[in-house]
């Protein structure tokens, strides 16, 4: 029985070291955020990976709202890429100490809260899910250089890091439900649903 017992423990020991073995970190950079028309979904479209997030009321109205230039994102710590895909990670918005009493009464009808030193923030544990890109799709900005879509790149780059557990037979399996259609813009699966890149000029990292 303790010879079994050993062996299970070592088995288990065993899976454990070498799904962490293949656990490795990299750097996405961050330039274009874009949102469905529908405002349930906002992707972020990278030369090689896609992702794509399910968008919390909340977040699509303050990137709309009349505070938007006096927010600020932070991200809390590294994202997680894992079995199928599936992504998550943590994001705060903040308004800026220039935020006026009118943003702060506007953020908090939104479910923004404040800590004791007086910072207004919304924090979201954000789901999803990276594909990878189809070949030949083009990027937000070269669609931008054409003319096409309404894409607007933030003021900075974004640098998240990101925990990828996923096996790399299954990340190409996962083709990116994101295409690009002349004259149209992103759509994503279904061409009803289009991204577009909102007016976020004020909003930095």
């Amino acid at each position: 029985m303790r010879k079994m017992l050993a062996f299970l423990f070592l088995s288990a020991l065993a899976v454990l070291l070498s799904g962490c073995a293949s656990t490795k970190t990299y750097t996405e950079d961050v330039s274009t955020l874009m949102v469905s028309s529908d405002s349930k979904t906002f992707a972020v479209l990278g030369p090689q990976y896609h992702y794509l997030f399910d968008m919390p009321p909340a977040m699509a109205q303050s990137l709309t709202s009349d505070f938007r230039m006096r927010l600020t994102a932070v991200i809390l710590r590294e994202f997680h890429v894992g079995a199928d895909g599936f992504t998550w990670g943590y994001v705060r918005l903040q308004l800026t100490d220039d935020a006026t009493d009118q943003d702060r009464a506007q953020a908090h009808a939104l479910h923004f809260q404040t800590t004791k030193e007086g910072l207004v923030y919304y924090t979201h544990h954000l789901k999803g899910k990276r594909y990878l890109a189809r070949p030949g799709t083009p990027s937000p900005a070269q669609v931008q250089q054409t003319g096409q879509g309404r894409q607007t790149t933030l003021d900075q780059a974004y640098r998240v890091p990101v925990l990828d557990s996923q096996s790399s037979a299954d990340v190409m399996r996962l083709l990116s439900p994101v295409t690009f259609l002349a004259g149209t813009g992103f759509v994503v699966a279904n061409p009803a649903v289009v991204l577009f890149a909102l007016p976020v000029a004020g909003l930095k990292p």
